[in-house]
């Protein structure tokens, strides 16, 4: 009886240990809707503000709401567990092509609460992946289709992107919070992030 109620205790303990951990790294198929993606495609052939970031990427600072209407935002919310809103971060587009990738890091507590620092595939024929290791030291590799978006929860897992040798690799970095209080301790990061240079 005693061992039984051991085993319990440690199975019940280990679940909640899993699910502190829930909304650290989710990844999703079918994010945008067709209409969406259309929108979105058009608003970054059209925009003509391009620069290479600090990591070597050809990058365009985007002016667009699509991903922060309602139902995107409720579908965010339920996902990780809170009430999320837009940042006051850009949303940026990224191109990968024979790029270095990003080196292993964990994303900067930017708010006082965590924020969820978004990795949106557009295209993908690269043979990159997004690698991260999870709360069980355990190592994913992901190969981002398409249409799907990585949320990372800021401070939580190391991740990082592996060099680009073929194809390309187009994404839309943008993030969601949920609060606007910004984190002190870190206010130059979240001042190079809010003028496009993280």
């Amino acid at each position: 009886m005693k061992l039984i109620y051991i085993i319990t205790t440690i199975i019940i303990l280990l679940f909640i240990y899993h699910r502190y951990h829930s909304d650290y790294m989710i990844y999703i198929d079918d994010f945008l809707n067709d209409d969406d993606i259309r929108d979105l495609k058009n608003h970054i052939k059209n925009n003509n503000n391009i620069k290479r970031n600090r990591n070597n990427l050809l990058t365009k600072t985007l002016n667009t709401d699509i991903f922060y209407k309602k139902k995107y935002i409720n579908k965010i919310s339920e996902l990780v567990g809170k009430n999320v809103y837009k940042s006051d971060i850009p949303t940026e587009y990224r191109l990968y092509d024979k790029s270095q990738g990003m080196i292993w890091h964990s994303d900067v507590l930017l708010y006082e609460i965590p924020q969820y620092e978004c990795v949106y595939t557009l295209s993908n024929d690269s043979d990159s992946t997004t690698d991260y290791i999870d709360h069980w030291k355990m190592k994913h590799k992901i190969w981002t289709k398409p249409n799907s978006l990585m949320i990372v929860r800021a401070d939580g897992y190391l991740h990082g992107v592996n060099p680009v040798n073929k194809g390309k690799r187009e994404i839309v970095k943008l993030i969601y919070t949920p609060t606007d209080k910004i984190n002190k301790r870190n206010i130059n990061a979240f001042n190079m992030a809010l003028n496009g240079d993280s």
